[in-house]
């Protein structure tokens, strides 16, 4: 299993990120991941291709209904020259604030845009000079000779899903799924890589072939309750100013709709001592790795055999606290150093 890092909104510059970057690609770690919604899902990683020469880079995720296909390869091919050939490229809807409020986007068909979306990438950036793609579905279709050569004969394309309809496009079409924050080792193993798998075999893909990454909420402090209390922190954030439909989705669906309850009706209100009572200790150690170094590292321990990459989320830090939000960082390259076996 692969240990990563994923820069997920807010308190660094770019500069500060390629300082990170620098640091963790030195102390072993395998990839880093730049989310779209908090920067763009481009430009911050071509910095850091040109700051880093071994580690895999992804954007995590970039958002389908923003970007077309042709767009999204051709940024994808240029990259992965960039990069000389380290691009993983990770595909998803966003969620309807984003797209609807944000973008002005409607998130229409989301099942049927992911299909084509992935399978035309997937296509478009393996497309070689002096070639023409031709390709129509329902909602994409194109027809293009690229201008460049592309570094590499494919890239993968792995999609974002949890959903149970959206898990099993991902065996049809992707080169893996990834899944965010709040999926326990067992959930995965139990419910989401059964169907990912099944759908991969029904549509005549061999599974072990594909991959599968998460990326866990850790929080790491030499005091176990100050870290716990930065992960209950980071999970309760997320239903403000309302409920995230993937997390509060993920939460219900491995038991905790008491404290998924709580949240969503305290959390809006103001209310965050409530909301914080009722992620007991049991919630944080299924969905996220949290506490001292020690407690991370076994924590962590709990994914091997599971995925091939955990990506790890920093959330080792209060709002507006710039310099815990570094510390973090650096917090997490030793538990990924000191993590393998």
């Amino acid at each position: 299993m692969r240990r990563g890092l994923i820069f997920s909104g807010g308190g660094t510059s770019i500069r500060q990120m390629l300082d990170i970057a620098r640091k963790a690609e030195a102390a072993g770690i395998d990839a880093i991941y730049l989310t779209e919604a908090w920067r763009s899902g481009f430009v911050g990683l071509a910095a850091l291709a040109m700051a880093t020469e071994k580690v895999e880079l992804g954007p995590c995720i970039l958002n389908a209904y923003g970007r077309s296909p042709w767009l999204t390869a051709m940024s994808a091919v240029d990259l992965d020259e960039l990069s000389g050939g380290r691009l993983v490229v990770g595909v998803g809807t966003g969620n309807k604030h984003i797209n609807e409020e944000w973008q002005g986007i409607a998130q229409q068909r989301p099942l049927q845009k992911m299909e084509e979306y992935v399978t035309l990438l997937r296509k478009a950036v393996s497309t070689r000079l002096g070639e023409t793609l031709a390709w129509e579905g329902e909602l994409h279709s194109m027809h293009w000779s690229p201008a460049v050569q592309p570094l590499r004969r494919t890239i993968p394309v792995t999609l974002a899903a949890i959903f149970p309809k959206m898990i099993e496009v991902a065996g049809r079409v992707a080169d893996g799924i990834a899944m965010g924050a709040l999926v326990s080792p067992e959930y995965i193993a139990d419910q989401v890589l059964p169907r990912f798998h099944a759908a991969a075999e029904g549509a005549g893909r061999d599974p072990s072939s594909l991959t599968a990454n998460t990326a866990p909420f850790v929080s790491i402090n030499e005091n176990r309750e100050v870290a716990r209390q930065a992960a209950r922190e980071a999970i309760c954030h997320l239903y403000s100013p309302l409920p995230h439909p993937y997390y509060d989705y993920v939460l219900r669906e491995q038991g905790f709709s008491k404290a998924a309850d709580a949240a969503t009706r305290h959390v809006p209100e103001g209310r965050m001592e409530y909301a914080l009572e009722a992620f007991t200790d049991d919630i944080l150690d299924a969905v996220t790795v949290c506490g001292t170094l020690d407690d991370c590292r076994a924590a962590l321990a709990r994914f091997e055999n599971v995925v091939d990459l955990v990506a790890f989320v920093n959330v080792s830090y209060s709002s507006g606290d710039t310099a815990g939000l570094l510390a973090g960082f650096d917090t997490l390259i030793e538990l990924g150093a000191s993590s393998r076996g």
